[in-house]
């Protein structure tokens, strides 16, 4: 069908996207998902260090009802302190299915990382290393405290959702300890530049 592809297009690039229609898909025939139940279980899959917020979230699931991936409709719901209240609840179209086999099926893009703090590096001067060390050194202990989080939220292999937790929690894990790795050698040119150039700060 035309759209197959261009739904495909539109999910690659967007893991956000793509890991809110895979839950769609899964849990809509369960319960109804509404937007909060949806950020809490994409932040339970994905884990701290992806750093989403529930904004995020929202604007994605926008997006997927915009490009017709999925629909919403609001759903009254008795409320035993008072009137009955209405939420909004979201269901995977007839086309998301197709959609989430060509975003699993493609290659993953590559996202930046450091972005902010590479575009930092990128434009200082010497007399900026102060500021450089006190970012490198804060982010050193983000990266040391998603660590920690990543590691309490490692969960038993005993299922197929256990295994793809735990790989995704190891993947991330890998990538704080190489940006620990990135801080140190960042920080040891730095401090060794400033040591060999000493009073020399317009460099």
């Amino acid at each position: 069908m035309p759209w197959a592809s261009a739904d495909r297009q539109r999910l690659s690039g967007s893991p956000l996207q793509g890991v809110l229609l895979a839950l769609l898909l899964d849990e809509q025939q369960v319960q109804p998902l509404h937007a909060y139940k949806l950020a809490t279980l994409v932040e339970r899959r994905l884990g701290p260090a992806w750093g989403l917020t529930r904004q995020s979230v929202y604007g994605a699931l926008e997006r997927l009802e915009k490009d017709r991936l999925v629909s919403s409709a609001l759903k009254t719901q008795p409320d035993r302190r008072g009137p009955r209240s209405s939420q909004r609840v979201y269901s995977a179209s007839g086309r998301a299915q197709a959609a989430l086999a060509g975003w699993m099926e493609s290659p993953p893009s590559r996202e930046p990382m450091r972005v902010e703090l590479q575009a930092k590096i990128a434009v200082s001067r010497a007399k900026d290393a102060p500021h450089l060390l006190h970012a490198l050194d804060f982010y050193e202990q983000e990266c040391v405290a998603l660590l920690r989080e990543t590691d309490a939220a490692k969960v038993p292999t005993g299922s197929w959702a256990g295994l793809t937790l735990n790989l995704q929690r190891e993947a991330v894990d890998a990538a704080l300890q190489a940006e620990l790795t990135w801080i140190s050698k960042a920080r040891k040119w730095i401090m060794e530049f400033l040591a060999e150039n000493a009073g020399d700060s317009h460099r």
